[in-house]
């Protein structure tokens, strides 16, 4: 009888903790692929502002 109900709070606390890791896993993956699209749309305005800058001389 213990060792039934042991057993469900064990495979419970393995689920949780599974989907907890694979949920803050996803948001950091997120954040990340934000970062890169900022840098990149960062980049290619700084290359756009060049090119008009060249263009009015």
């Amino acid at each position: 009888m213990i060792g039934r109900s042991l057993m469900t709070g064990i495979y419970a606390g393995v689920t949780m903790g599974t989907l907890a890791y694979g949920i803050s896993r996803k948001a950091q993956r997120g954040k990340r692929k934000l970062k890169a699209r900022a840098g990149r749309a960062l980049k290619n305005m700084s290359s756009f502002m060049d090119d008009l800058s060249d263009i009015m001389r």
